[in-house]
């Protein structure tokens, strides 16, 4: 059971996934229509969720007050002693509903440790222990509530008993044989349809079989049993199945409908149902739709372990073997081998389309930065990607690699902690999921958080390349250069030279020294030439950085012609032509940034301005848009903001800076004053025209490292749109030379003929 079903209206949508992701973040099972599966059917998930909650949460809201489906789901929580109210916006809740007291959280801004929280948690607790509370029901006891809590108490049984097995559901897999199941006959809703039943009862048989992981009882066995109208202990006892598949099958016209259900023989109880339907014109191909169907879901979720791990689930050999290369592939972290991945993932799911495992690495590749199509927009890539890993959940909804690949391919938003956290209960030896929980904290710069999570995947795994980086990562945030010195030597005592490379290479980078980050990249490709494409990889950025804008490019397999654009001169107008969306010229990384900059210099300020109004009606679908992808918003904001101020748009540009103001602000109430952020929120102030402020800022930033990427921040920044009324100051200069010195400095760091031989381009200098 639930702890909690969230009920509300679509409209109030965006402020519930706050309430959810709270919830969740207390600790508390919480469940909203968000988390149908695609292929579900939605009402039925949505009678059973709230059937099977603890207790009903209702956001009254206008818009919630007009539905009958949000009464309806009110009227039986009330009914059944489990409603507690909240409202989202002022309103008169319905009749019958207003004598009871509700919690207001029609100010609340989506704080998990708001006080307003933690009061709804105790009244969801007291209510599941069947307390009066305020804003909840006392539970009444009629007799429906007495049976349901029979049936706890009966399950709670089943799991005491059971626990002598060694929650087997819950831990880590392990060597077992294979799982027996009885596939019942399936029945025909229209006598007429008999024979056609039967072919697809038998080629679901078939599909079954076929698994090394499950054993199939033969069709006589099956038919006569089922004439005895057997419990499902009895053909435990009587034959060793472990589980039963029953399904009845309705055809209308053209369309055929299967009710599916899977029941576990020790106990009784129901692990999974389903429907699964479609049209008719190719019988055979669709008596095999449903046998792959009914086949890949048994996989995942009779496995050993519930699917928690890739392993637990069966294919063919080939089809493993082709996952495992591909898997192998994605472990190097480079961009050719990402990209081979893709090629052999797609391969593995066409010839197996139910393996839940290779649709989860093939949503994690497809999240990556080379996983993204030409032809597609960021979110088009995103959403792509989790589409791969939702497949793989339907499959699989243990499968841990796949709920903390939900988090990563979405930029590990503030709602999705919960997916991560289950992530590492299901697998917690798995140190790719440890890993990406530690950028999740990361994200919301909680770096002693983010530290633990990136230690555990180390001690997991020591030779982990990305876990050592991202734990000095940490180590670099919370300014501990005693244990990021501890890090290097004992990596170094690990034996491993390249690992060794390739971590002091990005361990400068973490400490603000680029040269040399660049020059021990190009010294570890021109040493390991089967490590170009990963050196390549990670050279774009620090080659930008200190002006080689040509070599930057090939690294990043870019065309030259954008070169221009980080010299800041402007692309003609027909360039803009070439996005397909108008929206896509905003989630082109950077170019947002660099185009405000170089655009009104030359006289365009109207015509950037009027790509905005292109894209956005206004701040709200800006915010929408970067919902998770809030770091490219800290980048683009200023700039966009100045413009639209010189533009005669203070309005949209104050509200524009406010949204990004209020991340900044609480990126640093979680955790340490990091240069990046210090130097985000001078820009801020810089183009709310809180000079002194900025200034101020600015200095902390630059003497904790800091260093502009030429990217989304000029290294000059008397070229930044932001910092125009400050230019003039001496204080402002004043840094603006400390900047360009130590670029200077870090410049001269990287070897030259090194370049040459890694990027032979013509080299144009740049002026730091």
């Amino acid at each position: 059971m639930t702890d909690v079903f969230v009920s509300y209206k679509r409209g109030d949508a965006a402020k519930v996934r706050k309430l959810v992701a709270a919830l969740r973040q207390v600790g508390l099972d919480t469940w909203w229509d968000e988390d149908i599966p695609p292929s579900a059917p939605w009402e039925a998930t949505i009678e059973t969720e709230l059937a099977r909650a603890k207790t009903v949460i209702v956001c009254w809201s206008p818009d919630a007050v007009a539905s009958d489906n949000v009464r309806s789901e009110a009227r039986v929580a009330r009914e059944d002693g489990r409603l507690i109210q909240v409202f989202l916006r002022p309103c008169q809740p319905p009749l019958f509903f207003g004598e009871k007291q509700a919690l207001d959280l029609s100010k609340w801004r989506g704080n998990a440790d708001d006080a307003q929280v933690s009061k709804l948690a105790e009244s969801v607790r007291k209510v599941a222990a069947g307390e009066r509370v305020e804003g909840g029901e006392r539970l009444k006891p009629h007799r429906r509530w007495f049976e349901r809590r029979v049936h706890l108490a009966l399950a709670v049984l089943i799991v005491l008993a059971g626990s002598m097995a060694g929650w087997w559901l819950l831990a880590p897999a392990k060597a077992q044989g294979p799982e027996t199941v009885a596939v019942l006959p399936f029945r025909a809703l229209n006598p007429a349809d008999t024979n056609l039943v039967d072919a697809i009862w038998d080629d679901t048989r078939g599909a079954i079989s076929k698994n090394p992981n499950l054993r199939v009882l033969g069709r006589e066995a099956v038919t006569a049993l089922a004439k005895q109208d057997l419990a499902p202990a009895d053909y435990r006892k009587k034959v060793g199945a472990d589980y039963l598949l029953d399904g009845s099958v309705q055809h209308v016209g053209e369309q055929v409908r299967m009710k599916l259900s899977l029941t576990r023989t020790n106990d009784g109880s129901e692990v999974w149902s389903d429907e699964i339907g479609g049209k008719l014109d190719d019988v055979f191909a669709f008596q095999q739709q449903v046998a792959r169907e009914v086949e890949g879901r048994i996989r995942g979720r009779v496995a050993p372990g519930g699917g928690v791990k890739a392993q637990n689930i069966a294919t063919t050999g080939e089809v493993y073997a082709i996952y495992a290369e591909a898997r192998a592939n994605i472990r190097k972290r480079d961009r050719d081998s990402g990209l081979a991945a893709i090629a052999l993932l797609h391969k593995a799911v066409t010839l197996d389309p139910n393996y839940a495992p290779a649709w989860s690495s093939l949503g994690q590749v497809t999240g990556m930065p080379y996983g993204k199509r030409p032809d597609e927009g960021v979110d088009q890539q995103q959403a792509r990607a989790v589409s791969y890993l939702q497949r793989a959940l339907q499959l699989a909804p243990n499968l841990a690699h796949a709920h903390a690949a939900l988090a990563m391919v979405q930029d590990f938003p503030p709602e999705l902690e919960g997916e991560l956290l289950k992530a590492v209960q299901l697998d917690p030896n798995d140190p790719e999921a440890w890993t990406w929980l530690g950028h999740f904290y990361s994200n919301q710069n909680r770096m002693k958080e983010a530290l633990a999570a990136q230690t555990r995947a180390v001690d997991i795994e020591p030779l982990f390349y990305t876990a050592r980086v991202n734990r000095i990562g940490a180590l670099a945030a919370l300014n501990d250069t005693r244990g990021i010195e501890e890090e290097i030597r004992r990596i170094a005592a690990a034996g491993d030279p390249l690992l060794l490379a390739k971590v002091q290479a990005m361990t400068a980078g973490a400490l603000g020294h680029p040269g040399d980050q660049a020059r021990l990249l190009l010294e570890l490709r021109a040493a390991h030439p089967e490590e170009a494409s990963y050196a390549e990889l990670r050279l774009g950025d620090p080659l930008m950085q200190l002006g080689f804008v040509d070599e930057a490019l090939v690294a990043w397999h870019v065309d030259p012609a954008v070169a221009a654009d980080f010299r800041g001169i402007p692309p003609p107008p027909r360039v803009f032509k070439e996005y397909p969306r108008p929206v896509d010229l905003w989630l082109d990384g950077s170019s947002p940034a660099s185009f405000g900059r170089s655009l009104p210099k030359h006289g365009r300020l109207n015509e950037y301005v009027g790509y905005y109004r292109a894209a956005f009606k206004g701040n709200d679908d800006v915010a929408k848009v970067f919902q998770n992808l809030p770091g490219r918003l800290v980048g683009i904001a200023p700039v966009l903001a100045a413009d639209l101020r010189a533009s005669g748009d203070s309005a949209d540009a104050d509200a524009l800076l406010q949204n990004v103001q209020a991340f900044l602000l609480r990126q640093l109430r979680n955790g340490p004053a990091e240069p990046g952020l210090l130097a985000d929120l001078a820009a801020v102030r810089a183009a709310q025209g809180r000079g002194d402020e900025a200034i101020g800022l600015l200095g902390r930033a630059v003497a904790g490292g800091w260093l502009p990427d030429r990217t989304y921040r000029a290294t000059d920044l008397n070229d930044e749109p932001f910092y125009a009324a400050l230019v003039n100051r001496p204080d402002f200069q004043a840094v603006r030379q400390r900047i360009l010195a130590r670029i200077a400095d870090e410049r001269r760091k990287v070897p030259l003929p090194l370049l040459a031989q890694a990027f032979p381009v013509k080299r144009q200098q740049v002026a730091a």
